[in-house]
C-alpha cells in the first residue's frame, strides 16, 4: 500500500491547484470528479508524513485535503506513459524503468528514477533550469541544487563537466534517491546530498522551488553563491515574481526562460 493525499477543489479551481501542486515537483496528479461541481485530485509526495506536511505547508493558501492509502499499483501506473523526452538542445532524459534504444544518439543521456522526490525533469521549471544551464559556462565549478529532489540539476552540471554537486532537500527520500541516480549516470563520486545548508559557497547555485520558499530562504540563498557566480530562480510564474527578486537586491536579471507560463531566471551579481 502507498501514501497518497487528495485535495478537493471546484472544477474551476483545478488547473491552478493542479499548478501548485507541480510546483511542488509532483510527478502525477489524477483527477477524480465529483458531485456538485467539485473535483479531488490525487497525487503522492512520498510516503514521510511529515515531509508531506511541510511541502503543503508551504504553499501559499490553505488547501483542503487529507492523507488516503492506496494499492501501489495505482500509484505507479503513471509510469507505464512515460517516455524519454528531450529538453533543449543537447539533453534527453530517460526514465530508468524504460531505457528503450533511442535512435538520436547526439544527445546526452540523463537517466532518472524520481523514486519518492518528485523530480522526473519533465516540469516547466525543471526544464527552464536545465535550458539555463545549457547556456552556461559548467566546467570545474561547484554546483549547489537547493530543492533537489531526484538530483537531476546537478547531475547534469556533473556531466557538464562541472567540479562537485550538492543537493538539499527537506524531503529524506531525495537523499537515497538521488544518490542513486547520480550512480547510474556515472558521476556519484562527484554528488554529496544533505537537508542542511553547507557553508561554502558554490559558482552555480539552482533554487527550484515556491515563489514563498524563495522569499523564506533568500538570505541563506544568496549567502550560497559565490562571488562570482550564477544563481538561477524558478518555480515562479512569468510577470508575477517581481516581489521575488526584490528579496535578491544584490542580484540582477541576465537571462530569462518561460515554459508554459513557468519563468526560469538567471541573476548575476550587480
Amino acid at each position: 500500500m502507498a501514501l497518497t493525499i487528495r485535495i478537493s477543489v471546484t472544477t474551476s479551481d483545478v488547473e491552478w491547484v493542479s499548478d501548485l501542486l507541480w510546483g511542488l515537483g509532483v510527478v502525477a496528479i489524477e483527477e477524480l470528479a465529483g458531485a456538485d461541481e467539485t473535483v479531488t485530485l490525487r497525487t503522492s509526495m512520498g510516503e514521510d508524513h511529515e515531509a508531506v506536511r511541510r511541502a503543503m505547508d508551504s504553499l501559499p493558501l490553505a488547501l483542503d485535503w487529507s492523507f488516503d492509502v492506496v494499492d501501489d499499483r495505482t500509484v505507479e501506473a503513471w509510469r507505464d506513459h512515460v517516455r524519454p523526452f528531450e529538453v533543449g538542445d543537447m539533453l534527453l532524459v530517460v526514465p530508468a524503468w524504460n531505457v528503450e534504444p533511442i535512435a538520436d544518439g547526439a544527445r546526452t543521456r540523463v537517466i532518472i528514477e524520481p523514486g519518492a522526490t518528485f523530480g522526473m525533469g519533465d516540469h516547466p521549471t525543471t526544464r527552464g533550469c536545465l535550458e539555463l544551464l545549457e547556456r552556461t559556462m559548467v566546467g570545474d565549478r561547484s554546483v549547489l541544487d537547493v530543492g533537489c529532489g531526484s538530483g537531476i540539476l546537478g547531475i547534469v552540471s556533473l556531466m557538464k563537466g562541472a567540479r562537485i554537486a550538492h543537493g538539499i532537500d527537506i524531503n529524506p527520500a531525495s537523499v537515497e534517491v538521488s544518490r542513486l541516480n547520480a550512480e547510474l549516470n556515472g558521476v556519484g563520486d562527484r554528488w554529496t546530498v544533505s537537508q542542511e545548508y553547507p557553508h561554502e559557497a558554490h559558482d552555480i547555485v539552482f533554487a527550484n522551488i515556491l515563489a514563498p520558499v524563495l522569499i523564506d530562504l533568500s538570505g541563506e540563498i544568496a549567502r550560497s553563491v559565490a562571488t562570482a557566480g550564477v544563481l538561477i530562480l524558478s518555480g515562479v510564474l512569468d510577470g508575477r515574481y517581481g516581489h521575488v527578486i526584490e528579496e535578491y537586491p544584490d542580484f540582477a536579471v541576465s537571462d530569462r526562460l518561460v515554459i508554459d507560463g513557468w519563468a526560469s531566471l538567471m541573476l548575476t551579481r550587480r
